[in-house]
Protein backbone atom coordinates (compact mmCIF):
# COMPACT_ATOMS: atom_id res chain seq x y z
CA UNK A 1 0.00 0.00 0.00
CA UNK A 2 1.04 3.76 -0.85
CA UNK A 3 1.95 5.49 2.35
CA UNK A 4 0.82 9.17 2.64
CA UNK A 5 3.58 10.79 1.63
CA UNK A 6 3.77 8.72 -1.61
CA UNK A 7 0.20 9.74 -1.97
CA UNK A 8 1.09 13.40 -1.69
CA UNK A 9 4.32 12.85 -4.37
CA UNK A 10 2.43 11.05 -6.26
CA UNK A 11 -0.32 14.01 -7.09
CA UNK A 12 2.77 16.68 -7.85
CA UNK A 13 4.50 14.49 -10.06
CA UNK A 14 4.75 15.23 -13.57
CA UNK A 15 6.80 12.27 -15.21
CA UNK A 16 3.92 10.23 -14.83
CA UNK A 17 0.40 9.54 -17.17
CA UNK A 18 -1.49 11.97 -15.31
CA UNK A 19 1.44 14.77 -14.89
CA UNK A 20 2.60 14.34 -18.65
CA UNK A 21 -0.91 15.34 -19.87
CA UNK A 22 -1.16 18.59 -17.37
CA UNK A 23 1.93 19.69 -18.65
CA UNK A 24 0.68 19.18 -22.27
CA UNK A 25 -2.32 21.45 -21.39
CA UNK A 26 0.19 23.73 -20.12
CA UNK A 27 1.72 23.60 -23.06
CA UNK A 28 -1.22 24.32 -25.47
CA UNK A 29 -2.22 27.19 -23.17
CA UNK A 30 1.10 28.68 -24.58
CA UNK A 31 3.04 28.71 -21.18
CA UNK A 32 6.66 27.86 -22.17
CA UNK A 33 7.54 24.62 -20.15
CA UNK A 34 11.44 26.47 -19.50
CA UNK A 35 13.41 26.99 -16.16
CA UNK A 36 14.77 30.42 -15.92
CA UNK A 37 18.17 29.64 -16.53
CA UNK A 38 16.53 28.91 -19.89
CA UNK A 39 16.48 24.94 -19.72
CA UNK A 40 13.71 23.05 -21.37
CA UNK A 41 11.54 21.04 -18.74
CA UNK A 42 10.34 18.42 -20.68
CA UNK A 43 14.00 17.38 -21.82
CA UNK A 44 14.42 17.86 -17.91
CA UNK A 45 11.80 14.94 -17.22
CA UNK A 46 13.45 12.59 -20.25
CA UNK A 47 16.92 13.27 -18.76
CA UNK A 48 15.77 12.93 -15.55
CA UNK A 49 14.50 9.13 -16.49
CA UNK A 50 17.74 8.18 -18.11
CA UNK A 51 19.67 9.61 -15.07
CA UNK A 52 17.80 7.80 -13.18
CA UNK A 53 18.24 4.30 -14.90
CA UNK A 54 22.31 4.76 -15.27
CA UNK A 55 22.51 5.91 -11.05
CA UNK A 56 24.28 8.79 -12.20
CA UNK A 57 24.97 10.87 -9.41
CA UNK A 58 24.71 14.36 -11.22
CA UNK A 59 20.69 14.24 -10.43
CA UNK A 60 20.31 16.80 -8.19
CA UNK A 61 22.14 19.36 -10.50
CA UNK A 62 20.71 18.10 -13.22
CA UNK A 63 17.43 18.86 -12.01
CA UNK A 64 17.68 21.78 -10.37
CA UNK A 65 18.93 23.62 -13.76
CA UNK A 66 15.47 22.71 -15.09
CA UNK A 67 13.44 23.65 -12.19
CA UNK A 68 13.10 20.20 -11.09
CA UNK A 69 12.84 17.97 -7.64
CA UNK A 70 12.68 14.57 -7.12
CA UNK A 71 9.96 13.77 -4.62
CA UNK A 72 10.30 10.37 -3.72
CA UNK A 73 10.75 6.45 -4.74
CA UNK A 74 7.58 5.21 -5.85
CA UNK A 75 6.26 1.68 -6.27
CA UNK A 76 8.11 -0.52 -9.15
CA UNK A 77 11.16 1.31 -8.78
CA UNK A 78 9.14 4.92 -10.67
CA UNK A 79 11.25 8.18 -8.99
CA UNK A 80 8.30 10.69 -9.15
CA UNK A 81 9.43 14.12 -9.87
CA UNK A 82 8.01 18.00 -9.84
CA UNK A 83 8.13 21.40 -10.59
CA UNK A 84 9.92 23.03 -7.85
CA UNK A 85 7.95 25.58 -5.71
CA UNK A 86 10.25 28.25 -7.43
CA UNK A 87 9.85 27.01 -11.10
CA UNK A 88 5.89 27.13 -10.69
CA UNK A 89 6.04 30.51 -9.55
CA UNK A 90 8.64 31.45 -12.19
CA UNK A 91 6.64 29.65 -14.69
CA UNK A 92 3.18 30.83 -13.96
CA UNK A 93 2.55 33.89 -11.20
CA UNK A 94 2.33 37.37 -12.83
CA UNK A 95 1.97 39.64 -9.73
CA UNK A 96 2.83 42.50 -11.58
CA UNK A 97 -0.52 42.69 -13.40
CA UNK A 98 -2.34 39.95 -10.97
CA UNK A 99 -1.98 40.61 -7.60
CA UNK A 100 -3.50 37.27 -6.47
CA UNK A 101 -0.94 35.46 -8.42
CA UNK A 102 1.36 35.63 -5.26
CA UNK A 103 -1.15 33.14 -3.87
CA UNK A 104 0.67 30.64 -6.20
CA UNK A 105 3.03 28.13 -3.85
CA UNK A 106 3.62 25.39 -5.48
CA UNK A 107 2.02 23.06 -8.14
CA UNK A 108 -1.19 21.86 -6.57
CA UNK A 109 -1.97 25.49 -5.45
CA UNK A 110 -5.81 26.73 -5.85
CA UNK A 111 -4.71 30.18 -7.01
CA UNK A 112 -3.15 28.44 -10.32
CA UNK A 113 -5.39 26.03 -11.12
CA UNK A 114 -8.54 27.86 -10.12
CA UNK A 115 -10.87 30.30 -12.01
CA UNK A 116 -9.28 33.32 -12.39
CA UNK A 117 -6.08 31.78 -12.23
CA UNK A 118 -2.94 32.07 -14.93
CA UNK A 119 -4.13 28.97 -16.77
CA UNK A 120 -7.61 30.03 -17.47
CA UNK A 121 -6.85 33.75 -17.95
CA UNK A 122 -4.49 32.27 -20.76
CA UNK A 123 -7.15 30.25 -22.40
CA UNK A 124 -8.78 33.64 -23.32
CA UNK A 125 -6.11 34.33 -25.29
CA UNK A 126 -4.94 30.91 -27.54
CA UNK A 127 -6.85 29.85 -30.67
CA UNK A 128 -9.61 28.17 -30.02
CA UNK A 129 -7.71 24.89 -31.25
CA UNK A 130 -5.09 25.05 -28.68
CA UNK A 131 -8.08 25.48 -26.16
CA UNK A 132 -9.80 22.70 -27.05
CA UNK A 133 -6.16 20.82 -27.13
CA UNK A 134 -5.65 21.89 -23.30
CA UNK A 135 -9.38 20.92 -22.32
CA UNK A 136 -8.68 17.34 -23.98
CA UNK A 137 -5.33 17.06 -21.47
CA UNK A 138 -7.08 18.35 -18.81
CA UNK A 139 -9.75 15.83 -19.34
CA UNK A 140 -7.37 12.76 -20.23
CA UNK A 141 -5.99 13.70 -16.38
CA UNK A 142 -9.11 14.04 -14.45
CA UNK A 143 -10.20 10.35 -16.31
CA UNK A 144 -6.41 9.23 -15.29
CA UNK A 145 -7.03 10.62 -11.82
CA UNK A 146 -10.40 9.34 -10.68
CA UNK A 147 -9.53 5.43 -12.27
CA UNK A 148 -6.69 5.81 -10.32
CA UNK A 149 -8.22 7.09 -7.03
CA UNK A 150 -10.53 4.33 -7.14
CA UNK A 151 -7.86 1.82 -7.12
CA UNK A 152 -6.57 3.38 -3.93
CA UNK A 153 -9.82 3.02 -2.29
CA UNK A 154 -11.04 6.35 -2.91
CA UNK A 155 -7.34 8.58 -2.54
CA UNK A 156 -6.65 10.62 0.49
CA UNK A 157 -7.67 14.65 0.69
CA UNK A 158 -4.82 15.65 -1.77
CA UNK A 159 -5.98 13.57 -4.53
CA UNK A 160 -9.73 15.25 -3.90
CA UNK A 161 -8.00 18.46 -3.95
CA UNK A 162 -5.81 17.79 -7.08
CA UNK A 163 -8.54 16.30 -8.66
CA UNK A 164 -11.15 19.12 -8.13
CA UNK A 165 -8.46 22.09 -9.23
CA UNK A 166 -8.00 20.09 -12.13
CA UNK A 167 -12.37 19.93 -12.80
CA UNK A 168 -12.36 23.46 -11.30
CA UNK A 169 -9.94 24.63 -14.53
CA UNK A 170 -11.84 22.69 -17.47
CA UNK A 171 -15.06 23.93 -16.33
CA UNK A 172 -13.99 27.40 -15.77
CA UNK A 173 -12.17 27.17 -19.51
CA UNK A 174 -15.18 26.13 -20.91
CA UNK A 175 -17.58 28.75 -19.42
CA UNK A 176 -14.99 31.67 -20.20
CA UNK A 177 -14.73 29.65 -23.79
CA UNK A 178 -19.31 30.04 -24.04
CA UNK A 179 -18.68 33.58 -23.12
CA UNK A 180 -16.03 34.76 -25.54
CA UNK A 181 -18.48 32.77 -28.01
CA UNK A 182 -21.17 34.71 -27.27
CA UNK A 183 -20.00 37.83 -26.91
CA UNK A 184 -18.14 37.43 -30.63
CA UNK A 185 -21.72 36.00 -31.93
CA UNK A 186 -23.04 39.29 -30.54
CA UNK A 187 -20.52 41.43 -31.80
CA UNK A 188 -21.30 39.98 -35.52
CA UNK A 189 -25.00 40.06 -35.54
CA UNK A 190 -24.54 44.12 -34.75
CA UNK A 191 -21.87 44.89 -37.04
CA UNK A 192 -24.50 42.90 -39.30
CA UNK A 193 -27.28 45.00 -38.40
CA UNK A 194 -25.39 48.42 -38.80
CA UNK A 195 -24.18 47.08 -42.16
CA UNK A 196 -27.99 46.74 -43.50
CA UNK A 197 -28.62 49.74 -42.26
CA UNK A 198 -26.19 51.54 -44.39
Amino acid sequence: LASAADDDDDIRSVNNAKGEAELEAIAALGFPLVSRGGHDILAGIRDFKIQRTLQTATLLNSGLKYGLQELHAGTGGQFNIGLSPAAVKYLFADTKNFPADALIKNYTSNALWGDGGPLVRRSETVTPGRRDEALQKLAESIKLRTAEMKKRGGGNAGHHHMLAMLQECESAIRSRAEALAQREKETADLMKGLSQMA
